[in-house]
């Protein structure tokens, strides 16, 4: 049985995250948590309210807020005669949102987080959009960020981004491969390589090994030279259909390599598609 967690702000944003995540998992024995969050920053009125009592009342009028709105979208939910393998549950924490999703997943053994995410202007990152971002690297489960344009469509072609740098653990292929499985996708594995440079013996041999791993599901390797990975990677996407992009974060490699966290981050922002991020630190 799968265990989802779907965080809503209760924004149209949220429900297209909703509805893709159900439609992702029909068919299949599937827990989905609604979660809804509602931060110390919403009961710190600065000094225009300093007495306890009047914060309690703000507490309680946020902390309503969160269950009725919780309360509700599971009601839209089953006005829409949901899948007989589908059950839900609505959960509303008082938390910062990251530290909030990081003890949910871990008290409710989440296996997946879904959840909508909204581009970016410039340096303004929509809200949605930053809580998605700023997930990455913090927990340790796999991590589908859903664009506000995006409504699900069975991905015929998956993109997976690698640096031919990692090797990469199995509860994070199991769950790429169980999404192309599913589907009958065929996942595109992709490395971007600078001109005149070459793969090192280390690139080689996590090549061969990836191509044991993959050779029981549809797959095909590019190599893209010359050019930077975001641009590569907007270049195929485009270029071939792609339906879902699939990456890693890696705490570790923030600075140190050419495909590292901050590029999965820039993604969430500047995607039009599905991200799948994957998280490789053990955990």
């Amino acid at each position: 049985m799968h265990r989802v967690l779907i965080p809503t702000d209760f924004s149209d944003n949220a429900w297209n995250a909703i509805n893709y995540a159900i439609s992702m998992y029909r068919g299949e024995e599937t827990v989905f948590f609604l979660f809804n969050s509602y931060s110390p920053n919403a009961i710190n009125p600065g000094e225009v309210m300093t007495s306890s009592a009047a914060t309690k009342t703000l507490l309680d009028a946020v902390k309503s807020s969160s269950v009725k709105g919780l309360k509700k979208s599971l009601e839209k939910i089953m006005s829409g005669n949901p899948d007989e393998k589908h059950r839900f549950e609505a959960i509303s924490k008082f938390d910062y949102f990251t530290n909030a999703v990081t003890e949910v997943c871990r008290e409710e053994e989440i296996d997946m987080v879904v959840m909508g995410t909204t581009g970016a202007s410039g340096l303004k990152e929509a809200l949605v959009g930053s809580n998605t971002a700023s997930l990455i690297g913090k927990i340790k489960i796999p991590l589908l960020a859903i664009p506000e344009s995006s409504s699900f469509t069975s991905p015929g072609e998956i993109a997976f981004a690698t640096d031919y740098d990692t090797e990469y653990r199995e509860r994070n292929l199991e769950v790429l491969f169980h999404i192309a499985d599913k589907f009958s996708s065929v996942i595109r594995i992709y490395h971007v390589i600078q001109k005149k440079a070459e793969l090192t013996e280390k690139n080689k041999q996590v090549r061969e090994e990836m191509e044991k791993r993959f050779s029981g599901h549809r797959h095909e390797f590019f190599l893209l030279t010359d050019t930077s990975l975001a641009t590569a990677t907007r270049i195929f996407v485009q270029s071939r259909g792609i339906q879902m992009l699939c990456m890693v974060a890696k705490k570790h490699s923030f600075l140190q390599h050419l495909f590292g966290l901050s590029h999965t981050r820039d993604m969430c922002y500047h995607i039009d598609i599905p991200l799948l991020i994957l998280q490789n630190e053990v955990g």
